[in-house]
């Protein structure tokens, strides 16, 4: 289930974004600096970059600023956007450029993922253009959020990305500082904006929060129901539909999203928090037979993922880890590419933005030394030009790096899902401990209860206990038919 904020690298870089373009500050001659020119006027960037070295090679132009933002240009445009950016951000200034060549970069670096989303930081000059610093804004007060909507509202109009960043603010801090309809506006403006730097499940997500917190929990259960099952957020998602069923005392609806999140194609993925929404479940309906079951599964299906994640916390690695990123290097993060291994992996991993920064670069990465090999083979370009030599020669240094500081943030985040265990298992045991003193105060109960009435035999409804074998098509449609408790009424805990 692949997060709405990871690359698809076709899509990192207009490639021929122009058909034509107006190079004229290129240097003007006939033989190879004319056909060179021709290319680019024609949007013929593979051919052009081919080019470079007979036509530039050794002169004034291939040194300067131009010469460097245009060499940068074609590689860009050619597969190799993290070597173009590097090179044209920390080796040339906006206002040294052309402004026919700086046009071009101005549309690139607004449409660049690793430009928006931070993951290649401007300096200099180039942050009039984008200024892609992390923020630091601290919103507590209703005055500090109206001047966050100012804030966003007094950047242009064709930076609409970095507008969503403000209001990605917005959105997340509005829950603890108490202003809930600020962040569902700011959620409202980031959906017609056309924004990419914020996923729409993402979104879904939060809006469903925001709203469950105001206690709109219809609205909140068609929030979580956007969220679509490709979305590494869609789990997570059904659990929290449950806790507003829950909360609305439409248990059937609660138990069926319950059965959905711990059936067992899914079970790898779901956290201790499932686990606690069902024991609370069972609790509410006094369904002890299906508690204590649960607590049986729990403990037998985490024993393993829990030796994995103490290891991971303790030492920063694991048995399945090494594999896991280098399926990632390959396929990318995702829950897909960790495929059965999956379960000894931190669950936040695979949105955890400062882990995603560090594998999409490195992949990244690797993929443009492949490109630049081949290149090699068809030009001498990257052998001409000292600059980008050395930026190459860097890149597997730095994917080195970002390999370890994915290391280094599963093991932080295995830290946090250990925290996560011991707080929820605290709370079943509270749970279960009551029941058993309900069971010893009630002997009518027996550790029994009524049994589930049937459901209707259609195509949208399963008779409970599930069998072990799952279609994916029948996810999300289990239903539930509960009674209540048969003697204590209104139970809660």
């Amino acid at each position: 289930m692949r997060h709405g904020c990871l690359l698809i690298i076709s899509a990192l870089f207009s490639l021929n974004a122009f058909a034509a373009g107006n190079f004229s500050f290129l240097p003007q001659g006939t033989g190879p600096e004319k056909e060179f020119q021709g290319l680019m006027n024609a949007g013929d960037f593979k051919h052009a970059l081919a080019a470079w070295d007979t036509s530039f090679t050794g002169t004034s132009f291939a040194q300067s600023a131009n010469g460097t933002g245009t060499l940068a240009y074609l590689l860009y445009q050619n597969g190799m956007p993290y070597t173009a950016l590097q090179t044209l951000i920390s080796s040339t200034q906006p206002q040294a450029l052309d402004a026919n060549l700086l046009r071009l970069w101005k549309t690139e670096l607004k449409n660049s993922v690793f430009i928006q989303k931070g993951w290649i930081q401007t300096t200099g000059g180039w942050k009039s253009i984008v200024d892609n610093s992390p923020l630091t804004i601290r919103l507590t007060t209703k005055k500090d959020f109206l001047k966050a909507f100012a804030q966003a509202s007094a950047v242009p109009a064709d930076n609409v990305n970095e507008k969503a960043r403000i209001w990605w603010q917005i959105a997340t801090q509005s829950a603890t500082a108490g202003f809930v309809d600020s962040g569902l506006q700011a959620i409202k403006l980031m959906r017609e904006s056309g924004q990419r730097v914020i996923g729409q499940d993402q979104l879904a997500l939060t809006q469903g929060r925001l709203l469950y917190q105001k206690n709109e929990l219809e609205p909140a259960i068609s929030a979580y129901l956007q969220i679509p099952k490709s979305s590494s957020l869609w789990v997570e998602s059904v659990e929290e539909r449950a806790w507003a069923h829950m909360r609305q005392a439409d248990y059937d609806k609660a138990l069926g999203d319950v059965t959905t999140a711990l059936s067992p194609v899914l079970t790898p993925l779901a956290g201790p928090e499932t686990y606690f929404l069902a024991h609370l479940l069972d609790y509410r309906v006094c369904d002890y037979t299906r508690l204590f079951d649960n607590s049986e599964a729990f403990k037998t299906k985490h024993r393993a993922r829990l030796n994995e994640l103490q290891a991971l916390a303790k030492t920063g690695t694991n048995k399945a880890i090494n594999g896991v990123f280098d399926r990632f290097d390959q396929r990318g993060v995702s829950q897909e590419s960790a495929g059965a291994d999956v379960e000894f992996m931190p669950r936040q991993l695979f949105r955890d933005s400062q882990f995603i920064r560090a594998m999409e670069s490195r992949r990244q990465l690797l993929s443009e030394i492949k490109k630049s090999a081949q290149l090699s083979e068809s030009t001498k370009v990257l052998g001409s030009n000292r600059l980008l030599e050395r930026e190459l020669a860097n890149n597997r240094s730095k994917a080195d790096r970002f390999r370890q500081i994915g290391f280094q943030r599963a093991r932080t985040l295995a830290a946090g899902d250990l925290k996560e265990y011991r707080m929820v298992l605290n709370k079943m045991n509270i749970i279960e401990g009551e029941v058993i003193q309900r069971l010893h105060l009630d002997d009518n109960l027996k550790g029994e209860r009524s049994k589930l009435s049937k459901l209707d035999d259609n195509s949208e409804s399963l008779v409970f206990p599930y069998t072990n074998e799952v279609w994916m098509d029948e996810l999300d449609n289990y239903k539930a038919q509960v009674k209540d408790c048969p003697t204590l009424k209104g139970a809660s805990l």
